[in-house]
């Protein structure tokens, strides 16, 4: 049977999707100067200078202004932007798919993951898979919202599992899987759990420990103090990871919001829930990923995974 030059060559294939004219338009794009885009990709000025001309004869429009302080992107140039990036990250994950493909691996994934996914489903379905295909790789990233998604989208991450408390965006898909709702917790002992049910205004009397960035959890904590007409405490601390926070709330008087999903774990570790009237906020939670014709496969089978654990019936 005849192959293709593609079909022969997986390498060639990937080449066919990476354009040197789109390269170089965003390298313009992100430096807005010729000589800092040419250096970045290691070509001359003047062969940077045509492709870009060449580009713009093959869309007719223009992309850039050339002023004396450098590139100035037109609206044209801003609407591709947006565009070129998705193929250049494609690109760069089929490249990266193949190469793991051809030396006998599964697939790759990295994963941003919020705190609460870190004690919560994602571990077990993640020994599963991996039990399962033992040449699969998977790579764990912790954050926050506002430090996934940029990644997200910059093609860093494949996936995120967060809070869907954010507004939709044209190149992302967000799947919810289950209701997050997020409850005070402090050590045993705290004088606040002296009390059968705690008034804000006590709540704000004892410092906060949040998580770096987390101005999702900073929002929702200003709606609630707001709400009973008291000015936000905010964070007095600060942390990357769960188990942080987890070990400032046993150290001191500390309070901190999680998700009752995290709850078991905190419990085990002597932590309890402060008794507020309701929630101290609530929102869906889920799945996020890039927009694409057919996800890896081992992206589909997390997903599926994560289905089956928290939407059986679905």
């Amino acid at each position: 049977m005849a192959h293709s030059a593609s079909q022969r060559n997986p390498d060639r294939f990937v080449d066919l999707l990476d354009s040197n004219l789109l390269r170089g338009f965003l390298a313009v794009l992100e430096h807005r100067k010729l000589t800092a885009a040419a250096d970045r990709l290691c070509v001359t000025q003047s062969a940077l200078s045509k492709n870009l001309k060449k580009l713009e004869d093959e869309l007719g429009v223009p992309l850039f202004e050339r002023t004396t302080s450098g590139m100035v992107p037109t609206t044209y140039a801003i609407a591709l932007g947006r565009r070129a990036r998705l193929i250049d990250l494609e690109s760069r994950s089929a490249r990266a798919e193949l190469k793991v493909l051809r030396e006998g691996g599964f697939g790759t994934i990295t994963i941003g993951i919020g705190p609460m996914w870190s004690v919560y489903v994602l571990p077990e379905v993640i020994a599963q898979i991996v039990q399962r295909q033992s040449k699969a790789q998977v790579r764990i990233v912790s954050g926050v919202l506002n430090t996934l998604l940029p990644a997200l989208l910059k093609g860093e991450l494949d996936l995120v599992g967060s809070t869907l408390d954010f507004p939709d965006h044209p190149d992302l898909v967000k799947e919810e899987l289950l209701d997050n709702e997020h409850v005070l917790v402090a050590r045993r002992g705290h004088p606040l759990l002296r009390q059968r049910e705690v008034e804000p205004a006590h709540l704000a009397r004892y410092p906060f420990v949040g998580f770096t960035q987390d101005y999702a959890g900073l929002s929702w904590m200003e709606k609630y103090f707001s709400a009973h007409g008291i000015e936000s405490p905010g964070h007095a601390v600060e942390v990357s990871s769960l188990e942080m926070v987890l070990s400032l709330l046993r150290a001191g008087d500390f309070i901190a919001n999680l998700s009752t999903h995290v709850l078991e774990r905190a419990v085990q570790l002597g932590l309890r829930k402060v008794p507020i009237r309701g929630s101290f906020w609530r929102s869906p939670a889920g799945l996020v990923y890039r927009k694409a014709p057919q996800p890896s496969p081992l992206t589909a089978m997390l997903v599926r995974a994560l289905h089956q654990r928290l939407r059986p019936q679905a």
